[in-house]
């Protein structure tokens, strides 16, 4: 993850959207993703993926093992629940793009099979939330000269 994050130069000229299993900074590995806040900083928007293993769902941080960092280097969080009554986490969207992960990061094939890394550029791709409602959606705009 840091080698990837390292890639991103500029926050605002190549926002970042990084979804993962449960919590981010865990030093538990079977409760998340075991990263330091260095190795994520450079991102526009993070979240954690609730998910259930057998008996086990693990508890999302919901940021809060980097919350004041999230809060000073303006990373959004979002918190999915996919199994959620109302919930649509359209992994398929993204699997449609092509998987660039080999390309950036040839020196950890080890991990082709659990990271995927798409470039959404150019699809219009906008995240709107409510911190009122916790609502929070992520949608593809057309193009400019597409007549929809």
């Amino acid at each position: 993850m840091g080698n990837l994050n390292r890639n991103i130069k500029n926050k605002d000229q190549t926002p970042t959207l990084l979804i993962g299993p449960g919590r981010w900074g865990s030093t538990t590995p079977s409760l998340g993703v075991p990263v330091k806040f260095a190795e994520i900083n450079n991102i526009a928007v993070l979240g954690e993926v609730a998910f259930s293993a057998g008996n086990l769902m693990p508890e999302l941080s919901f940021g809060t093992h980097f919350f004041q960092d999230l809060v000073e280097t303006r990373i959004f969080y979002v918190a999915l629940f996919p199994e959620k009554k109302g919930v649509l986490f359209n992994t398929e969207w993204f699997m449609q793009l092509k998987n660039l992960f080999m390309e950036l990061a040839p020196e950890s094939a080890s991990y082709k099979d659990v990271i995927e890394v798409y470039d959404a550029s150019g699809k219009g791709l906008r995240i709107m939330s409510d911190v009122v409602s916790q609502k929070v959606i992520c949608f593809s705009r057309p193009p400019k000269n597409c007549n929809i």
